[in-house]
């Protein structure tokens, strides 16, 4: 089975957010033909560990599984589990909890995305349902572990929004806005009729509520207002169009459309107000980022971390 873009991307994003569990906070028997990679306070990280981990994140190509991974890519695929091992004991000494009902509802969230080839994926990765809804619940845990945390973060002040908005105004101009409306119909004799109509002073509206077979012709055709910049190729000519007026017809892979200009907003900058709330959200993504990358680091400083580099360099992935 070959994965998706779009999965293969929600795969790699759930690695860099949190990643999958695929180790315990018990110490793993290790087996004769194991080769320790790390150990965390004791506990041991073997090459399987990192080698499941590694499959349960990308499925990749029978022609691609013999190709070699840099040692900078197995350090950090290390250095996520080793952040899950600790994170997980976090969990453990909270006494935090993740209800059936979560793990399922994710879960079958998860299924129905990659649809009936899931149960196939699943073999290919010598997993059950099982298993994978056990690493789920610690995906999850750690998530909660997280967010517990960043919430001692403080959102941004008016003071640093203000800062913010002073000091990036170009991220807030807004180019001029077009509003119209349309009528779309099939055929070049239907919009020469309709046309004929409009220029006897019939109404645009409820000609587009009689005609028009495009979603918001029951609402008379209004489009509500456009950026110029991201106006389509057939909706163009609205720019040299004056309020109130109409265009002639217009072809388009979708049939024959008449368009109406109702209003025009000029090009401004956005004001502190307006642009407010997007900035503090802005700002407290980072500082919930910056507050991440702290405290985990953190964390391993103050954790028994030993990395065996011989080791890691002979793990394979195929």
């Amino acid at each position: 089975m070959k994965i998706s873009p779009v999965k293969r991307i929600w795969i790699l994003f759930l690695l860099l957010c949190f990643g999958f569990a695929v180790t315990c906070q018990k110490k793993t028997p290790v087996k004769p033909e194991d080769k320790v990679i790390a150990r965390v306070d004791g506990i041991v990280i073997v090459q399987r560990d990192l080698i499941r981990y590694y499959r349960s994140m990308v499925q990749t190509d029978p022609s691609e599984k013999n190709l070699p991974l840099s040692y900078g890519l197995k350090k950090a695929l290390l250095e996520k589990l080793i952040e899950e091992k600790l994170l997980l004991r976090i969990a453990a000494r909270e006494d935090l909890t993740i209800q059936p009902s979560e793990v399922n509802h994710l879960y079958e969230a998860i299924s129905r995305d990659y649809g009936p080839a899931f149960s196939d994926y699943l073999k290919k990765l010598g997993m059950t349902p099982d298993n994978w809804k056990s690493q789920l619940r610690k995906d999850l845990l750690i998530e909660k572990v997280i967010r517990n945390h960043l919430r001692k973060v403080p959102p941004p002040t008016p003071e640093e929004i203000k800062t913010y908005y002073e000091t990036h105004k170009k991220e807030f101009q807004v180019p001029m806005q077009y509003r119209f409306s349309q009528i779309v119909v099939p055929t070049l004799k239907v919009a020469e009729q309709i046309l004929q109509k409009l220029k006897a002073g019939k109404d645009f509206a409820k000609l587009a509520k009689q005609y028009s077979i495009s979603p918001e012709g029951k609402q008379g055709g209004d489009l509500g207002y456009w950026r110029e910049d991201r106006l389509p190729e057939e909706f163009l000519p609205v720019r040299q169009m004056k309020i109130g007026e109409y265009s002639d017809m217009i072809h388009s892979p979708y049939g024959y459309h008449l368009l109406m200009l109702t209003g025009v907003r000029d090009a401004r900058i956005l004001s502190l107000k307006e642009a407010g709330p997007t900035i503090a959200w802005q700002l407290a993504q980072e500082k919930r980022e910056a507050e991440k990358k702290r405290w985990l680091k953190s964390l391993k400083k103050q954790a028994d971390i030993v990395v065996y580099d011989k080791a890691l360099k002979k793990t394979t992935f195929h």
